[in-house]
Parts: structure tokens; C-alpha cells; sequence
């Protein structure tokens, strides 16, 4: 033996020696202890002359053998523990030796959970008395918690699972069990998975099987909660840190059999849990017991369902059988929880809250270990996964507390999942039949905002598939825009628009030229033909949302798109000779909704002139793509459907817009005071959502020629000489402007025509119109390379 060993045995026996009746006078006094302490010398050397014989009912007397206890483990633990010539040596020592150290762990976890009993106890004390009794329990807690890692840590293996296996077989106390169990996680995480120790913890799993099927006296026993909330989270910490861990078959078959008995007891749970459980009764207002209850509960099923997820990621396929018992209780819960959080008083932040979302949080990480281990396992259950109340629930997506941030972000990794893993040809129909669901539902207005995740998730699913996968699904796919498309909804309804849109462009980018044309075939039916005298909402609601998804496609598309707005072209003139008799016809108004044309019997509702903005907006991204190619699309047929869509598009220069007219404007560009004629017409804050005036600008980019741009010109000038409108001029005057900017040299052959009416609007009673028609003049000069001064007198 060298001299160092000899030293450390020495120094070794010496403080374990003492330390059994150390530790069996503070067992003995634990439950006096009432305050954290400053001990005197005098004190401590009045203690070791009294020795056994002192009082264990003195206050005064108990302290000072605490502070002493507890300084000793310092001096333990920081001179002879902390050394690795001390950790080395108990590891590769003998039995006698690592016996004596398995002592102290054993000494030191009773204590330990002595402390927490006690500790539990203070807590309904009186506040004057508990505060100073806490600190002082919380203080020796942590040093004997401190200590005791690091004795557990020096243990060879054997001795440290002999000593936690007598703990969890023998011992009649749950919370010593409970301690046992939480050492064996904590170890597990620094055994190598490979190595032959590696089954000595697996040998455990029996143990703790038997611990999550234990019972108390009655269902509520919190002992018992507690315990097999303990064991659930070790199995998982085995099962994420030892688990199949090899390439060897015959290992790997030896321990999935390990793991198989622990799925089944999970399973059963969550079937018992989601039976007992009843998610209804849970709220604020409730100011029972039932609260605390509630808590213990929530946590016991969540430590169960993650370590579901643990299991299911460990044994894959090997636990197929135990699948829905484990699957089918998850998705029931989630959706009592979820019903729970959107009809019942539950305040956000709260523990009724936490408790509730922590269930919600685990119930969707097991879900994500199914979706992402067993895709096709998890494909019987989506259709009951997505309905209203489960997955897509407004309880997941509307919180914006710490909790519904972390279940939200989970949730999106579920969708991906689905979206990813599962198979198309399974997937698009039952997406297709969720979203009608949610537009069935009861709800006043449908479940809108349920349907928004599952449209969510259709697209990434085309979007991360092949043409050939979507093809047997098309049909499915427009079944399901359709539904959203159709629905007759004020609020949301651009929400739920830009989830359809982008859908379709995802479909539309996979598909070929020579498909997409039947497809827009298909949509321009589900429409219907142009009827100005059917106001229905629900045929408004299907002309809006074809104009836009026209529009967005054709701006994803640009000119190949073309080919396809020839069929609607007649369509297009249609709508806009229509909004042009209900807008540019002296009327007056009917009530909030309605206008009536004084001069006839013909009356709209402002709500069927809805589609008139992305109608303008489709047709101003077709001319602007024409334009780039050349202008031939609008060109062709010597000029007709350039004439067609002109002659409505000038006159509505001159419109009457209503002031209920609902219009969409810019997303950074919002202005309370402009009128609704200002953004239709003139495009003030209309950039990015259709407007009159840029769709003018683009018409006569794409026209390309003299003898075309005419009649345009001619529709300008005589709106700036409206002499009644000061609104209607200054439209004019801007439209001229922005097209003089837009073709530069070419524009200036009309030049001649323009300049008596801007001599005019030079002298206008409107400084804006001024200064437009000075801009026109500076703009014709600098292309022109002269003065038009004299041309303007």
C-alpha cells in the first residue's frame, strides 16, 4: 500500500466513523429544527462534553449538532470526495471499502428524504414561523443533495443498483422509493449504452414496471401519483439512454423484450388516466380540493406520455401492438383538454392553465414520435387527430403564454410530420373530408379558424410530393379549396384566402402547361357563368375568391399564365361593365348596404361589387407579363379585347365609389382619412391590391401603339376635365402622369393633345392638381428636349 493510499483510508475511516451517529442524531431530531443558525465555539464544545446524554427536546441544544453535521459533510465532501485519486480508488476498491461508501449513500438518502417530508410539513405553518425553518431545510437539502451526487457517483455499479433495488423492493416509504428511482435515472445518463453495465440497469425495468402499476389506499393517493410519475420518468431516461443502442441483433431483440412490458403498463395507464380524468369539471372557479388534485394528476399523465414517446422511439416497429392503446387515449385527451381551455373559465398563466397545457404538450410530443417514427401507423387515427376539436383547436394556436408557445412550436413539428411522412394517396382525402368537417361544424360562422392548420398542412404535403403521387389526388385537392373558397364568411375570409391561394400554387408549380389550363377550366365552372342579376352571397363569395386566386397565380405565373386568362377575358369585360353601371350612374343610397340608379329600377348591393379588386389586380398582372412578351395577348384580334376592356375601365375614372365599399389596402400602408374613390380609383394605398389607375397604366404599356393608346388618352382628358370633381380630375391628371413615366419617349406622339387640358389644370382651385399637371409638363420637357411654355398659353 503507498503512502497516499494509506493517508486517504486513514482520512476515510476516520470521518465515517463518526458519521453514522451524526447522522442518527439528526434523523432523531429533524422534525425541531425551526431556524437557520450561527453556532458559537462555546456552544460546540458545551455539545461534545454532554455527548449522548443530551436533551432531544432543547431548541437550543439541536441546532449546534446540525450546523456540525452539515459542516462535517462539507468538510467530507470538499477534502476527500472531491479528489480523483479518492473517486478512483472507491471505484476499483474492494467490497469492504465501497460497502462502507454504499452506508453513507444509503444514511444520506434518508436523509434526504426526510428533509423534503419536513420541508412539506413547514409549508403550513404560519409565515412568521415557516420562513426562517425553510431557508434552514433548504440549505442542509442542498448540501446533503450535493454530497450525496457525488458519493453516488463513486459507486461502483453493482453496489449502487444492489442498494436502489433493496430501496425500491423492500422499503415500505414512497418517497424513499421515489429517491431511489430518481438516483437510477440520474446514473443512467452516464452509462456508456454499449457497455455490459448497460444491462445491469436494464435489469431494473421489472422494478420499475411494478412501481407504475402500484396503487395507494384509493385513486387519489398522492404517494402513489407521485411514485409512478417517478417511475414513468426514469423508464424514459433508460429508454433515451440505453435503448437499442447497438448494431448487435440478438442484443437489441434481449432488449426490446426489456422495454415491451413498460409500453403495455403505459398503455393501460393512459387508457385508466383518460377514463378518470374528467377535463369538464376542471376550472378556476371550482374552489375544492379538486385543484390539487388536478395538478398531481396532470403531472403523473404527462411523465406517462413521455415516456410513451421515449418507448415508441426506442422500439419502432417492435411495439406496433401496443400502438392504439397508446395512440387512441392521447387524441380523446387532447381534445378534452382542448374543449376544457376554450369553454371553460381557465385564466392564462394559471395553474389550472399550466397543469392543462402541460397534458396538451405531451399528449402532441407522443403524437410527434408516432408521426415521425410509424407514419403509416399513425393514418387510421388522422382523421379523428384533425378534427376541430383536437389538433387543429384554436386552443393550441391563440396563446401566447411560455406554455402555448412551447405546445405551438410542437405542434408545427406534428404537422410537418404528417405532412411529410404520411402517404399522399392516404393523406389528401382525409385532409380534404377535415376541412369540410370544419366548415360543417355548428359553430356560428364554422370553424374558419380550425381550418386554417389542416390547409396548412395540405400544402406542405404537395409540396414536398412528386406530380405523380398528386395526380390521382387533384380531384381531392379542389374539393378541399373548394370548400374553402365557397365559404360564406366576412371574418377571416382573407386568412383563409391565403392559405387556399398558396395551396393552389403549390399544387399549380407541380403540375405541367398543359394541365394547368383544364384545372383553371375546372375552378372557372365551380364558379359559374356572370349573372349581374344573382346577388346571392354565396355566388359574390365565389366570384371574389376566383378574382384572387386568378390574381395570385397569375403573379406566380406571369405570361404562362396568359393562355388561360384568354378564357375568361369575356368574363372579365363582364364584371367590369358591371361595376361600371353601378358606379358611374348618379344614384342614391337605399339603406347601408344597397344603392338604387335614380333613372331606372336597376339596384346592387355593394357587397356583389366585392370582386372588383383582385379582379382589377389579375387583370393588371396579366397586362404587366403581356407587356414583358410584347403586348400580343392583348393585342390579338386586331384590337378587340384591348377595346373591350377599355371602354369600362375609362369610364370608371368618373365612378361614385360608396364609402362602405370594402376595400383592401396595402399591409404597410394603412390611411384612415382617404376616401374609398381615392384608393379604387386613384390606388392610394392600393399598390399591392388593385386598383383603376394602375390597371390603366398597364393596359397602355402592354398596348404598344399609337392608334391604341388614343381612345386611352382620350378617356384621361376627359377625366381631367371634370369640372364637377376635383377627385375625378386629379385621377386623370395621375394616371396621365404615371403612364408619361411609365413609356417616356414613345407617349409624347399625344403629347400635342394633352397640353390645353394641363394649361387648364395649372389654373385649378386644387394645389395637388397643380402640382401633377406641373410634374406632366417637367416630365414632357425633359423628353421632349424643349420648353412647352409657349404651347401652354
Amino acid at each position: 500500500m503507498t503512502k497516499s493510499d494509506a493517508h486517504f483510508r486513514c482520512c476515510f475511516m476516520l470521518a465515517t466513523f463518526y458519521l453514522p451517529w451524526w447522522v442518527s442524531k439528526l434523523n432523531l431530531m429533524m422534525n425541531v429544527i425551526v431556524a437557520f443558525f450561527r453556532v458559537t465555539t462555546q456552544e460546540v464544545t458545551s455539545l461534545a462534553l454532554r455527548g449522548e446524554q443530551s436533551s432531544k427536546d432543547s431548541q437550543q441544544e439541536d441546532m449546534p449538532l446540525i450546523w456540525l453535521v452539515v459542516t462535517m459533510l462539507e468538510i467530507l465532501q470538499k477534502n476527500i470526495f472531491s479528489q480523483p485519486l479518492v473517486r478512483r480508488s472507491i471505484r476499483n476498491s474492494d467490497d469492504a471499502l465501497a460497502g462502507i461508501c454504499l452506508k453513507i449513500w444509503q444514511e444520506l438518502t434518508v436523509l434526504q428524504s426526510r428533509l423534503a417530508h419536513y420541508k412539506y410539513q413547514e409549508i403550513g405553518q404560519p409565515k412568521d414561523k415557516k420562513q426562517g425553518r425553510i431557508k434552514f431545510l433548504t440549505t442542509v437539502g442542498d448540501e446533503i443533495g450535493s454530497i450525496l451526487s457525488t458519493v453516488q457517483r463513486m459507486l461502483p455499479t453493482p453496489h449502487f443498483l444492489a442498494s436502489v433495488s433493496s430501496l425500491i423492493r423492500e422499503s415500505s416509504r414512497a418517497d424513499l422509493q421515489k429517491r431511489a428511482v430518481q438516483l437510477l435515472a440520474e446514473r443512467s445518463a452516464e452509462v456508456d449504452s454499449s457497455s455490459h453495465e448497460a444491462m445491469l440497469f436494464l435489469e431494473m425495468m421489472p422494478d420499475l414496471v411494478n412501481l407504475c402499476k402500484k396503487k395507494g389506499n384509493n385513486n387519489k393517493d398522492e404517494s402513489s401519483y407521485i411514485l409512478r410519475q417517478t417511475s414513468f420518468r426514469a423508464i424514459e431516461e433508460l429508454a433515451k439512454n440505453l435503448g437499442l443502442g447497438t448494431t448487435n441483433e440478438k442484443t437489441s431483440r434481449k432488449r426490446s423484450i426489456v422495454f415491451l412490458p413498460a409500453v403495455q403498463v403505459v398503455a393501460s395507464f393512459l387508457r385508466h388516466g383518460n377514463s378518470s380524468t374528467d377535463f369538464n369539471t376542471i376550472s378556476d372557479e371550482n374552489t375544492d380540493g379538486s385543484l390539487a388534485s388536478f395538478s398531481i394528476e396532470s403531472q403523473v399523465l404527462s411523465s406517462a406520455l413521455l415516456c410513451a414517446s421515449a418507448l415508441i422511439i426506442t422500439l419502432q416497429a417492435r411495439c406496433v401492438a401496443h400502438l392504439q392503446g397508446i395512440v387512441k387515449p392521447a387524441i380523446s385527451m387532447l381534445s378534452s383538454v382542448n374543449k376544457c381551455l376554450c369553454h371553460n373559465k381557465i385564466e392564462i398563466g394559471g395553474a389550472n392553465h399550466q397543469s392543462l397545457k402541460l397534458v396538451q404538450l405531451s399528449i402532441i410530443r407522443t403524437l410527434v414520435a408516432v408521426a415521425e417514427v410509424m407514419p403509416k401507423f399513425l393514418a387510421p387515427f388522422l382523421e379523428t387527430l384533425l378534427a376541430p376539436t383536437c389538433l387543429p383547436s384554436i386552443s393550441i394556436k391563440h396563446d401566447s403564454s411560455d406554455e402555448g408557445v412551447a405546445v405551438e412550436t410542437m405542434t408545427e413539428r406534428l404537422e410537418n410530420a404528417i405532412a411529410t411522412k404520411s402517404p399522399v394517396h392516404q393523406l389528401i382525402p382525409i385532409l380534404s373530408k377535415a376541412i369540410k368537417t370544419c366548415f360543417n361544424c355548428r359553430k356560428a360562422g364554422g370553424c374558419w379558424q380550425e381550418a386554417l392548420p389542416i390547409l396548412k398542412i395540405l400544402n406542405f404535403s404537395i409540396s414536398q410530393s412528386s406530380r405523380s403521387d398528386l395526380s390521382p389526388v387533384v380531384g381531392q385537392i379542389l374539393n378541399a379549396l373548394a370548400q374553402t373558397y365557397g365559404h360564406e364568411l366576412s371574418e377571416g375570409r382573407n386568412l383563409l384566402l391565403n392559405g387556399a391561394n398558396e395551396t393552389l400554387l403549390s399544387l399549380v408549380m407541380k403540375l405541367s402547361e398543359s394541365q394547368l389550363r383544364p384545372l383553371f377550366t375546372r375552378l372557372r365552372e365551380w364558379r359559374g357563368e356572370f349573372d349581374s342579376s344573382n346577388h346571392s352571397r354565396s355566388v359574390t363569395c365565389k366570384r371574389f375568391a376566383f378574382w384572387s386566386l386568378s390574381a395570385a397565380v397569375c403573379q406566380k405565373l406571369r405570361n404562362l399564365f396568359l393562355p388561360c386568362m384568354s378564357i375568361v377575358v369575356g368574363d372579365i369585360v363582364k364584371e367590369l361593365e358591371y361595376a361600371s353601371s353601378c358606379l358611374c350612374t348618379p344614384s342614391k343610397a337605399k339603406g347601408n348596404k344597397r344603392q338604387k340608379i335614380q333613372d331606372n329600377s336597376f339596384a346592387f348591393e355593394v357587397e356583389t361589387l366585392s370582386p372588383l379588386q383582385p379582379l382589377l389586380l389579375c387583370l393588371e398582372s396579366a397586362l404587366k407579363a403581356d407587356a414583358h412578351e410584347g403586348g400580343n395577348w392583348i393585342r390579338s384580334e386586331d384590337g378587340r379585347r384591348y377595346r373591350m376592356l377599355l371602354e369600362p375601365l375609362g369610364k370608371l375614372l368618373q365612378a361614385t365609389v360608396p364609402s362602405d365599399f370594402v376595400i383592401e389596402s396595402d399591409e404597410n400602408d394603412r390611411r384612415g382619412s382617404v376616401s374609398a374613390y381615392e384608393m379604387l380609383i386613384q390606388g392610394v394605398g392600393t399598390q399591392e391590391q388593385g386598383n383603376i389607375s394602375q390597371t390603366l397604366t398597364a393596359l397602355a404599356a402592354a398596348a404598344g401603339n399609337e392608334q391604341l393608346w388614343k381612345p386611352l388618352n382620350y378617356s384621361l382628358l376627359e377625366a381631367c376635365g371634370n369640372d364637377k370633381r376635383a377627385d375625378v380630375r386629379k385621377t386623370g391628371v395621375k394616371s396621365l402622369l404615371n403612364i408619361i413615366q411609365t413609356l417616356g419617349e414613345e407617349y409624347m406622339v399625344l403629347l400635342p393633345e394633352c397640353l390645353p387640358v394641363l394649361s387648364e389644370l395649372l389654373e385649378d382651385e386644387d394645389e395637388s392638381i397643380i402640382a401633377l399637371a406641373k410634374e406632366c409638363v417637367q416630365h414632357g420637357e425633359e423628353l421632349l428636349g424643349e420648353s412647352l411654355e409657349d404651347s401652354l398659353r
